[in-house]
């Protein structure tokens, strides 16, 4: 399977990937391009920079899994994604920590 990580990844995930037997592609295509592009990959991870809607979807019939690097998913057309057949995740826990240490230095420079 191959992955285009389009707003880039970490190397440690690059790497987990890549000794799973996936091909991860690290370079940018810029978002007018894309859809000329994506139908090279089986899949495709995104953060805030790429939109994945509902266009772009139906120009890429290969895709098979869009990954979302962060939380929140509204730079992505989910449901119509979904209603297609494609697998879409994300990593919603990924700010947890962050977000509990910013609370209480929040909470300590109160006091």
């Amino acid at each position: 399977m191959r992955i285009l990580a389009n707003d880039g990844i970490d190397p440690i995930g690059k790497g987990l990937l890549e000794a799973a037997g996936f091909t991860v592609d690290t370079n940018h295509i810029p978002q007018s391009e894309l859809a000329e592009k994506l139908n090279a990959y089986d899949a495709i991870t995104v953060r805030s920079a790429t939109k994945v809607r509902q266009e772009l979807i139906d120009l890429c019939p290969n895709l098979k899994v869009i990954g979302r690097g962060g939380v929140g998913m509204d730079n992505i057309d989910v449901d119509y994604a979904r209603s297609k057949g494609l697998a879409v995740v994300n990593t919603p826990a990924a700010s947890s920590l962050s977000v509990a240490e910013l609370v209480f230095a929040h909470l300590l420079n109160g006091v």
